[in-house]
Parts: C-alpha cells; sequence; structure tokens
C-alpha cells in the first residue's frame, strides 16, 4: 500500500482495541511525516467519511481515532488508492479531450484557410476569363 491514508486505516484495522492519536501514528508507522501532517491525513479520512473510523473529540493538540467495522470493507474495496487511481485516470482523460479538442479546432482553422484559397483562386479564374473574354471580342471588333 502506498497510500498513507490505506496504511493509516490498515493500521487501525490490525489493531482494533486501541485508540491511536497523531503522534502514536507517528511512532508505529509514519516516521517520515511529522506530526501535523498525519493529522491533516486523519482530517481527509474524516472528511471523506466521518464514519468510517471512530473519532474521539478533538483537542489542540490531539486528533484520537479507532477502528471501525467499516475500515475492512473499504480496504477491500480498494481504499484510498483506488480513488486517487481513478482521478487520475479522469484527470488524464479530460486532459487527452483538451488535446483533441484543441488539434480539431487547429484542422477547422487550417481547412478554413483551405477554403479561402479555393475561393480565391475560383474568383481569380473568373477573372481571368472575363479578361481574356473582353479582350478577344475587343479584336474582334476591331477586325
Amino acid at each position: 500500500m502506498k497510500n498513507s491514508k490505506d496504511k493509516i486505516l490498515n493500521f487501525l484495522s490490525e489493531n482494533r482495541e486501541r485508540h491511536f492519536d497523531q503522534r502514536d501514528l507517528k511512532k508505529s508507522l509514519l516516521p517520515e511525516l511529522n506530526t501535523d501532517q498525519i493529522k491533516r491525513l486523519l482530517k481527509e479520512i474524516i472528511a471523506y467519511d466521518e464514519e468510517l473510523m471512530r473519532v474521539y473529540k478533538e483537542t489542540t493538540s490531539s486528533l484520537p481515532v479507532q477502528y471501525s467495522g467499516l475500515i475492512d470493507d473499504f480496504l477491500l474495496n480498494g481504499g484510498f488508492e483506488k480513488i486517487e487511481l481513478e482521478i487520475n485516470s479522469k484527470s488524464e482523460f479530460l486532459k487527452e479531450k483538451e488535446l483533441l479538442e484543441y488539434d480539431n479546432l487547429r484542422l477547422q482553422k487550417e481547412n478554413l484557410r483551405l477554403g479561402n484559397w479555393d475561393i480565391r483562386f475560383r474568383w481569380l479564374i473568373a477573372l481571368i476569363t472575363f479578361l481574356i473574354g473582353f479582350i478577344t471580342k475587343w479584336f474582334l471588333e476591331k477586325n
């Protein structure tokens, strides 16, 4: 599991009988993060689904959480890693869509330019034909 939020949920699932705050999680699970980062991760989990973990009263220095029965099903369904993959695939799809729309507009613009040259060329042929006819008529009338 790469996702830190999934790591926290998995840790809570393995240690069901006890509650943990961000300092406990830093010591036991995520020593590379500081306590504020872990607290932010906990708040992100709560913001996603406030019933996913049992959340005890938050103090200024602590946010205690504990396992709830919803964690196991959530992790079995892919957890936050699956959600992030779906978000990334949607953003890649949107980027690809924007590129295709841009290419389509560019091709339409080029097509209009070609169409304009086609119209100009036809006007030029019509003008030359008119001049040739006028000159021919002038020479025939002169003789």
